[in-house]
């Protein structure tokens, strides 16, 4: 047990196994010896005891990485830090258990990676912050080690999980055509602000049916003006209906049983004769009927939100390999009598927070 002969007062706290603090008169710096934080038992993994050194260095990780502000940290934000880091550490320790059980082992690569990550860490935090809090090289290494394991497994489960979904999307849309169409609506409702104007009812206010004619006429004339040559962008200016018109992407089949014949008789450069709608003429320019970068986008898109979907699921079937009290797990209240707040405001005085 480690004694200063500097301070007049040694304050003890017990932490279970009668762990003693040397706290420094006058200033927040906590001094804890490795043989201390490295035999006081804190809580119980499934077969995994985990001492309190270890979750020391998972409390650091948590502030030099997330930050904190030792002014405004309470009792309530300590015993939530408390909590997420004893969770964080649970579910790295589940997870590193469920890799090596699955025959998972880091190569030359991921080592040199390992041992990068380590020396930089050290390198940030200070030998000397490490030596005050009792943190040895070996569990530095060791911790360093499986949560390179956990980073690993995890990566590689999500890159199997995405090339599984991505053929099995590429299959199911090989044939299916995608497009990119500039969609074109000269109103026949009157418009405010750019909006339909509606009645005290809800209803639409219509043009009257002389006005319905010409905008009519207006569409077709603009037709044939795009069939002839002309740029679609400039015909929509042209006839004040930029508001009114959009870029839009689709694939055949997500539109309606009309809207997916008219798209699919459509090739590169062709427009639609004027469609008759609720608000009004609708033409539509065919840009890109077979869209293949726009198909490989979304089919990325997909996979992706399927990868986490289908990640999450194995991810908590994984925690429910070992089965975890929160509060029975804890061996005795080491974990909860850790001063916290302290390690924070050491980190702040040591230049440590981001």
């Amino acid at each position: 047990m480690r004694k200063s002969n500097i301070i007049k007062k040694i304050c003890v706290a017990a932490l279970s196994l009668t762990m003693a603090i040397s706290m420094l008169t006058g200033c927040n710096k906590q001094v804890y010896t490795q043989e201390e934080v490295s035999t006081t038992k804190a809580v119980m993994i499934g077969d995994y005891t985990i001492y309190l050194d270890e979750l020391i260095v998972y409390a650091i990780q948590d502030f030099y990485l997330q930050g904190g502000n030792s002014a405004e940290f309470d009792d309530v934000k300590d015993a939530y830090k408390k909590l997420t880091i004893l969770s964080t550490l649970r579910e790295n320790k589940i997870i590193y258990d469920v890799s090596q059980n699955n025959g998972l082992t880091l190569d030359e690569e991921d080592m040199a990676f390992v041992e990068q990550s380590l020396n930089n860490f050290k390198a940030k935090i200070g030998q000397d912050f490490l030596d005050r809090y009792g943190i040895s090289d070996e569990l530095l290494e060791r911790l360093f080690y499986e949560q390179a394991c956990v980073t690993k497994f995890e990566n590689d489960m999500k890159n199997d999980l995405g090339r599984t979904i991505q053929e099995d999307l590429e299959k199911s849309y090989a044939n299916t055509k995608f497009n990119t169409i500039y969609y074109m609506t000269f109103p026949t409702v009157e418009v405010v602000d750019g909006q339909p104007k509606t009645d005290a009812s809800g209803n639409y206010v219509y043009l009257s049916d002389a006005e319905k004619e010409n905008v009519k006429a207006q569409a077709e004339e603009a037709v044939e003006r795009m069939r002839a040559g002309e740029n679609y962008i400039d015909i929509a200016n042209e006839y004040g209906i930029t508001a009114y018109c959009q870029e839009t992407n689709g694939y055949s089949g997500s539109y309606s049983d009309d809207m997916n014949a008219i798209i699919d008789s459509l090739g590169d450069g062709d427009v639609s004769d004027p469609i008759d709608s609720t608000l009004g003429y609708n033409v539509i320019y065919m840009i890109n009927s077979d869209d293949q970068q726009l198909k490989d986008s979304y089919i990325y898109s997909v996979a992706s939100d399927g990868v986490e979907s289908e990640f999450e699921k194995l991810r908590q079937m994984w925690l429910g390999t070992i089965e975890i009290d929160a509060e029975g797990d804890k061996i005795g209240t080491v974990w909860d009598d850790f001063d916290l707040k302290g390690l924070l405001i050491d980190m702040e005085e040591a230049g440590l927070i981001q």
